[in-house]
């Protein structure tokens, strides 16, 4: 173990990186803010070719010298393959070219990523300067090269049992959490100030969290007001969202090849609900709640008529059966397998819910990036995914047309709504169809 103090030592450090494999793993100097909002105490770094570790101090007090960022990233960047804890964390602090992220390899082929265990130290001086910034930058450098070395131990395990695998296809979930790290980087405008979300993506299903600072960014109220805050950060701005119409129903119809129309879903199963031509108001919020329940709750003899749910009860139960043969499933994009052993005691309907959330997510990854490539050219942001809608802080000056192609990208049919902020958004469909 070697901490570099000395410019020869890093010449050493530099060439030893030179066309190698590394394990990276970066400190941030404050580790209860957002990655977005800190910077790096100092990283640790293992040469996988010829096993050399280094940690090298960035802004750290007790450092006799703190190299810069832009001379270490340099030095870095000349290595073949990087391995990071967690890429999209990585990302807010420095953006490498071929990366692969432990915790990828860890979720898709074992179902768990790689958890970080602090030191007695950390959780002790955590707890007591809880209201002290940067406290990464205090902790002693052997505290944080001891907190390194565990987790060296477990990306280790992760890094060797992928190399023996026959199939390595995690390229997707690496390119998920990319998207979901643009997305963090986009920020939320307040008139305070920008807020940072955090995606957690090592979910049962795959389907993530946002919870930061004890804010649940994937659910924040909709009748209390809490949405207001959020605001455009463009003098000529608003407010866009754009959420998927009847997202799960229209999943489903395809994986059981069933062609369901363009218009309302929810019309066209009430009216087989009813059987009526023609649905009253009440009758159409009948028919959302019976859809919902049926999906969900499991799908009662008599609407076993419907060509639509027998279609999906077939399914259902076919695909049980290869789950109670193979003791797993697998997602259905990225082929991504959940095992029994992990998700524990199921039923038919439960299981196949999970499967619509698992199926869910991955193609919401695909449309982000569709998404983000039509962004590249405007000054719009993409700064909210919720599941079923996707939320941009909308620069006016970038044009209608602008609308029409994330639409387009989105792929299946949305409702599109505005307002001046997040909690005043109004539905403006009509304008756009």
């Amino acid at each position: 173990m070697k901490v570099i103090e000395t410019s020869q030592d890093f010449s050493t450090f530099a060439e030893d990186c030179n066309n190698s494999s590394i394990l990276l793993i970066a400190i941030p100097c404050d580790h209860s803010k957002h990655p977005r909002l800190t910077s790096i105490a100092g990283i640790y770094i293992s040469t996988l070719n010829n096993m050399q570790n280094y940690y090298i101090s960035i802004n750290h007090e007790e450092a006799l010298l703190n190299f810069d960022i832009i001379d270490v990233m340099a030095a870095i960047e000349t290595a073949k393959i990087k391995y990071v804890h967690d890429i999209k964390q990585f990302n807010h602090f420095m953006a490498l070219n071929n990366v692969v992220c432990c915790n990828s390899l860890s979720y898709f082929f074992n179902n768990k990523k790689i958890e970080a265990k602090l030191t007695p130290a950390h959780n002790k001086l955590y707890s007591m300067y809880w209201n002290k910034k940067n406290v990464n930058k205090i902790i002693p450098i052997y505290k944080h090269i001891e907190y390194c070395q565990q987790l060296q131990i477990e990306m280790a395990k992760v890094i060797n049992e992928t190399e023996k695998s026959e199939v390595f296809q995690v390229n997707t979930m690496i390119n998920y959490l990319k998207n979901l790290n643009n997305i963090e980087s986009s920020g939320l405008y307040t008139e305070n100030g920008y807020e940072y979300c955090n995606y957690n993506p090592y979910t049962t299903t795959g389907r993530p969290s946002n919870t930061f600072n004890k804010i649940n960014y994937a659910a924040l109220n909709k009748s209390d007001g809490s949405r207001n805050k959020y605001c455009s950060r463009f003098k000529n701005g608003s407010i866009l969202e754009l959420d998927y119409d009847a997202y799960h129903l229209r999943i489903i119809a395809e994986m059981v090849d069933y062609t369901l129309p363009d218009t309302s879903i929810h019309e066209y199963l009430g009216k087989q609900y009813f059987g009526k031509e023609k649905l009253s108001d009440k009758e159409y919020s009948e028919a959302k709640q019976i859809s919902f329940q049926i999906l969900y709750g499991g799908i009662p003899e008599e609407f076993l008529s419907i060509p639509f749910f027998n279609k999906v009860n077939d399914f259902i139960y076919k695909f049980w059966e290869e789950w109670e043969l193979k003791n797993y499933y697998k997602t259905y994009l990225y082929n991504r397998k959940v095992k029994k052993s992990v998700i524990g005691k199921m039923n038919p309907q439960k299981l196949f819910n999970y499967y619509i959330q698992s199926a869910e997510t991955e193609l919401n990854s695909e449309a982000m990036a569709r998404v983000f490539d039509v962004l590249k050219d405007y000054n719009s942001k993409f700064i909210l995914y919720t599941y079923d809608s996707f939320t941009f802080d909308f620069d006016m000056d970038d044009g209608k047309d602008l609308v029409l192609q994330i639409k387009q990208a989105m792929k299946y049919p949305t409702r599109i709504s505005v307002g001046s902020n997040y909690g005043d958004l109004k539905d403006v469909s009509l304008r756009f169809s």
